[in-house]
């Protein structure tokens, strides 16, 4: 198993997900479990909504969760949900571009749901705040602090950089199983 712990709004975070996505269909990758973990850092406070809405999307239909993941990297990239475009947007306006990422991404039924769990609640919430507790927990207690981090069976392997290309990801799961995921056989 390998825990991508990641910001959607982070871009060594993004690039490094970009490379993982171009090698997932390769053999070397038949048996590896993928898990992106959310990560939103405060220093990119667009990311939160970001977050909730990709765990929102995850809660109402799972299988579109990679299709939005996608859409929502690329927007960041293209600039829509870069820090200067969204500096003066207010929550409720970076849910509705949020959901209608969903719509473009996804379908308009799991939008509508979408828009469902991020609409506030009596107690000022959101039906996602839990979800997002609990992840930011759940990075906490692991010890991650900085987007990306990698732990590959648990353990943080160090050595993963956000730069990596698919082909250096490859590489470096081809060499796993003979030397322990330390990569001393990356550079041969």
């Amino acid at each position: 198993t390998i825990e991508l712990f990641v910001d959607f709004t982070c871009p060594y975070s993004t690039r490094m997900l970009k490379a993982v996505d171009q090698m997932r269909e390769d053999s070397i990758c038949k048996d590896v479990s993928f898990v992106v973990q959310h990560v939103p850092q405060p220093f990119h406070p667009q990311g939160i909504f970001v977050h909730e809405a990709s765990l929102a999307v995850y809660q109402a239909n799972p299988a579109a969760y990679p299709s939005f993941m996608r859409a929502a990297i690329d927007a960041y990239e293209s600039g829509t949900l870069s820090t200067n475009s969204t500096w003066n947007q207010s929550r409720g306006e970076l849910y509705s571009l949020l959901v209608d990422l969903v719509k473009k991404s996804v379908d308009e039924a799991t939008a509508k749901e979408v828009q469902r769990l991020l609409a506030m609640n009596a107690n000022g919430n959101n039906a996602i705040l839990q979800s997002l507790i609990w992840a930011c927990k759940y990075h906490r207690t692991r010890g991650v602090h900085v987007t990306p981090t990698v732990h590959i069976n648990g353990l943080e392997a160090a050595i993963v950089s956000s730069g990596w290309t698919a082909e250096q990801w490859l590489t470096f799961l081809g060499s796993g199983t003979t030397d322990g995921f330390t990569g001393s056989q990356l550079n041969q």
